[in-house]
């Protein structure tokens, strides 16, 4: 799922795409004009021969963490084939560019014959959304209708991968995160203990999971996902345990008003040697090790 976070403009406005390098700042949910809490930094590297790369870093408790890179080939002022690599999404889109009469973009998003992302943009690179973004999950079925008003994102309504609707206004950037008030060491044992009784053969995989899932305004966690699985049977059991998972959270903050947030958790499940042993927590992610 992609980070809908607002942007402060550092350097010289885009013109064209003769361009030096960039740098982009983003702050938190669109608030223009506010340096003071940087989230997200995008560095634009013009290449030459029609080609970008954007780099998308999170700014952790460690630094400035690379989360995202687009490699950019302007086929025609109009049409980009992008190659996206991060958690959440990697794959190559087409992207087209139709010119509006408000001095807006019109963009579509295509991944092979499916729409994955259509709506309305200031600029085009970055993407600067501007009114209405519907995007849509690989399947082709209807993810989310935003409204947005310079880059803010003001309002949504969602839907599940299998067609049922989400809670609507679901945030993706917040002044306070959600904080799971028994600590994230009894999220880590209750998902191992739901893998144990699953009786599920670790050694069978190997690489990255990404959970997905909202906690509500109300501090309840609702519309668990896999955003990107492993197996099949793996998936079904990490959706399960973590829409059981007990405890109490507290809600998410933006302008001092408890909101509905998309939370991430990674997952890498690390093959050493024989046997699993224990599920451990660094830099916000979840590392399962097989000894």
């Amino acid at each position: 799922m992609k980070k809908l976070i607002f942007i402060l403009i550092i350097a010289l406005p885009f013109i064209g795409f003769g361009q030096k390098d960039t740098v982009f700042y983003y702050g938190v949910n669109g608030k223009l004009d506010n340096p003071a809490k940087n989230e997200i930094m995008k560095k634009v590297d013009y290449r030459g021969n029609n080609k970008i790369e954007v780099k998308t870093y999170k700014n952790t408790e460690n630094g400035w963490q690379l989360i995202y890179t687009e490699k950019i080939k302007v086929v025609k002022d109009s049409v980009f084939e992008i190659r996206m690599k991060g958690d959440e999404f990697s794959g190559k889109v087409t992207r087209i560019f139709e010119p509006l009469n408000n001095g807006l973009f019109k963009f579509t998003d295509r991944l092979n014959s499916t729409v994955k992302r259509t709506g309305t943009t200031k600029q085009k690179v970055p993407l600067i959304f501007e009114g209405k973004v519907t995007e849509n999950y690989n399947s082709g079925k209807i993810k989310s209708v935003s409204e947005y008003m310079d880059n803010v994102l003001i309002s949504n309504k969602n839907w599940q991968p299998d067609g049922t609707p989400l809670v609507d206004n679901i945030f993706y950037s917040a002044d306070s995160e959600p904080r799971f008030e028994p600590g994230m060491p009894f999220i880590h044992q209750q998902i191992r203990q739901a893998i144990k009784d699953a009786k599920f053969d670790l050694l069978t995989v190997e690489g990255k999971m990404v959970v997905g899932f909202v906690i509500t305004k109300e501090g309840k966690i609702d519309g668990v996902q896999i955003v990107k699985g492993i197996s099949q049977t793996l998936n079904g059991i990490i959706v399960n345990a973590f829409s059981k998972v007990e405890g109490a959270w507290v809600p998410a903050k933006l302008n001092n008003q408890n909101i509905n947030y998309f939370q991430i958790i990674p997952i890498n499940f690390i093959y050493n040697k024989y046997n699993f042993d224990y599920l451990e927590m660094d830099r916000g992610m979840m590392y399962w090790v097989i000894n």
